[in-house]
């Protein structure tokens, strides 16, 4: 981590001030907080530096480097080779296009960290959530390799409300995805030692303030994305986030959903509701105008709040 980038986020301190007991200003806790922070970047960098790597270039012109040293890494530039010049070219415009430094960024099913590293490159703040507890390392190892201190990796699932939900344990897997009930905790034990079990949140209790409201939230989650939205009623309620949502059209009947109830909680008269494509901005009147787009592996729709 570069000296000059810690010492602005350092600057920080000053905005939290008068919620700070006196002794979290005194010139002893500042150096010892210096020095701590030196510890957790030089370790980060010790175990995740002198990893293989692979880079591209944005229509920002900045780079993203990614690691290879992991075989969920190495899946993900297989995947994303795929998709030329960039995987998700059109999502990655979109973001570099509307985040400025400062706005807070929620990559809800981060996978291996591309998408927050796209959006890190804007300056806004990134809280990448993801299911997959080893997925949670490679995160790290993007922040790492690209000087992103503003990446915060969260291991948890975002769903309807708080509880314990069941998914299985099993190898990285680029579909995974929350079963069983997910908005309370589960009565039951654990059915048998290939079920792993996930904390759940939803957006509405971790994103509360006027100083914790994202700006966009993205929302990949295998099918799942129904119930993520049902867990942010009051973010939508203020329509001052915009929202762009994976559309699983082979997944979302496995939660019990239709396609249409991805336009639900979005009324017209106060979002619009657009494809996203490498063209731009396509609206949409329905689901049924959603269109398969061969440059990205699934339709993403954005919701914007209206004036």
């Amino acid at each position: 981590m570069k000296v000059p980038a810690v010492l602005r986020r350092i600057v920080a301190l000053g905005a939290s001030v008068g919620r700070m007991p006196d002794y979290v200003l005194s010139p002893r806790f500042i150096l010892w907080r210096l020095q701590e922070l030196a510890k957790v970047f030089g370790e980060r960098g010790k175990r995740y530096r002198s990893s293989k790597n692979w880079s591209l270039t944005l229509s920002n012109g900045r780079t993203v480097r990614l690691p290879l040293d992991d075989p969920s890494a190495v899946a993900f530039k297989e995947m994303a080779d795929k998709f030329a010049p960039y995987y998700e070219k059109a999502l990655a415009d979109y973001l570099i296009a509307t985040l400025m430094p400062g706005d807070i960024f929620v990559d809800g099913g981060a996978n291996v960290g591309y998408v927050s590293a796209v959006a890190a490159t804007t300056g806004a703040v990134v809280f990448a959530v993801e299911i997959q507890r080893e997925l949670i390392s490679q995160i790290e190892a993007v922040a790492t390799l690209n000087e992103f201190d503003l990446i915060r990796p969260l291991h948890i699932g975002l769903s309807a409300g708080p509880g314990l939900t069941s998914m299985w344990r099993t190898a990285i897997n680029f579909g995974a995805g929350l079963e069983g009930e997910t908005d309370r905790a589960l009565d039951d034990e654990p059915r048998s030692v290939a079920d792993d079990f996930v904390a759940t949140m939803a957006l509405d209790d971790l994103f509360v303030g006027d100083s914790m409201r994202p700006k966009v939230v993205k929302v990949d989650v295998e099918g799942h994305e129904i119930d993520v939205l049902a867990g942010a009623k009051r973010l939508i309620a203020e329509r001052r986030t915009i929202f762009v949502v994976e559309f699983h059209a082979h997944m979302i009947g496995l939660y019990g959903h239709a396609p249409e109830d991805l336009l639900a909680p979005f009324g017209r008269g106060q979002w619009s509701w657009h494809q996203l494509t490498d063209d731009g901005l396509v609206p949409i009147g329905s689901m049924d105008e959603v269109k398969p787009d061969p440059r990205d592996p699934n339709p993403k729709i954005v919701f914007t709040p209206l004036p």
